[in-house]
């Protein structure tokens, strides 16, 4: 990605090195005071003041942040400025605690193009970071190492596809215990502990920038959960909007409740006054043993009998109609 340079004797350039130096310093609020921080440029030479948030610091610390300052500012394409000049001194600027200095690699003014906004900014670093991806994967996927690992996975899924399915099961296994290892392993409470200490930074530095992009992530992922609920949920309707013949009268008959042909409990509750002797049959599995006749019930009234193991059942039906039934476990 194209590096914009930093012309500090520009107004605009000069404003964002600011803003950089105090976004660097943030990361070190405990040592100094960011909103305090004092830069000047003068000869081509850039003077920095920090201020200690105690001037018993300790000197090992300021010495880390004074070195890691000055690998940041080398980092940093600084135009029309030789030399740096830091120093680290009291709340009031009263006393110089600690001074260094040293010098960059010299950038005229001359030698670059003026730097110009561009409104496609956003869309340049999108396609330039597609573009990364897509190389990325194009060289992995060229590289004469996995080209031979694909060589060789598939001859052997061809010649003993046994084998192949084997170290398949036995690689995703390993994988997989490698995975867990990785999560038993890793530092979860630093990595927590980092992750609040850097937004305790961000909220620090801007609060009301910070604020607006927690409320806007969290809009963000409210939404798609709502909307994943409702993609992964069963439609819902309302039954009585429905209309009034949204049901099959058929499947309310008593033989649409039975269970599978034969005797048994349940095929003797299902049974029911006023079923023809076929209905009953297609529903016990069979035809039945008459008994005899049962005068009780009038003058054509006969008893037939289905038994199935230990279970025997006896029905009466007058004139082809069931009147009466009777269950028995021999059991």
């Amino acid at each position: 990605m194209k590096t914009v340079k930093l012309n500090l004797e520009d107004r605009v350039s000069w404003q964002k090195f600011q803003h950089v130096l105090t976004s660097f310093a943030s990361d070190y609020i405990d040592l100094v005071a960011p909103e305090q921080t004092l830069c000047k440029l003068e000869q081509k030479t850039l003077l920095i003041s920090f201020a200690l948030i105690n001037s018993n610091s300790d000197r090992t610390r300021a010495n880390i942040f004074t070195q890691n300052l000055e690998a940041f500012l080398l980092r940093l394409p600084l135009v029309e400025v030789r030399r740096v000049e830091l120093e680290l001194v009291d709340l009031n600027h009263d006393e110089t605690i600690l001074s260094a200095g040293f010098d960059l690699p010299y950038t005229s003014a001359s030698a670059i193009a003026p730097y110009s906004h561009r409104k496609s900014g956003a869309g340049l670093v999108l396609r330039r970071t597609f573009g990364n991806l897509v190389r990325g994967l194009r060289t992995w996927i060229t590289s004469p190492e996995v080209q031979q690992n694909v060589q060789t996975g598939t001859k052997l899924a061809i010649r003993n596809p046994k084998t192949a399915l084997a170290l398949t099961a036995n690689f995703a296994k390993d994988q997989f215990i490698t995975a867990i290892n990785w999560v038993d392993t890793f530092p979860w409470e630093e990595w927590v502990q980092n992750r609040v200490a850097e937004q305790k930074r961000r909220h620090k530095r801007n609060l009301f920038k910070a604020v607006i992009e927690d409320v806007i992530i969290f809009a963000l992922l409210s939404f798609l959960v709502i909307t994943s609920v409702d993609m992964l949920s069963a439609p819902s309707f309302n039954v009585a909007n429905l209309p009034k013949q949204h049901y099959d009268q058929a499947l309310d008959t008593p033989a649409s409740r039975c269970s599978w042909s034969g005797v048994s409990k349940q095929n003797y509750v299902c049974l029911s006054r006023g079923m023809s002797y076929r209905q009953v049959v297609n529903i016990l599995g069979g035809e039945g043993v008459p008994l005899g006749f049962a005068p009780k019930f009038g003058d054509n009234a006969v008893i037939v009998s289905w038994q199935k193991g230990d279970e025997a059942m006896n029905v009466t039906f007058r004139e082809d109609y069931l009147v009466a039934k009777a269950y028995r476990n021999l059991s």
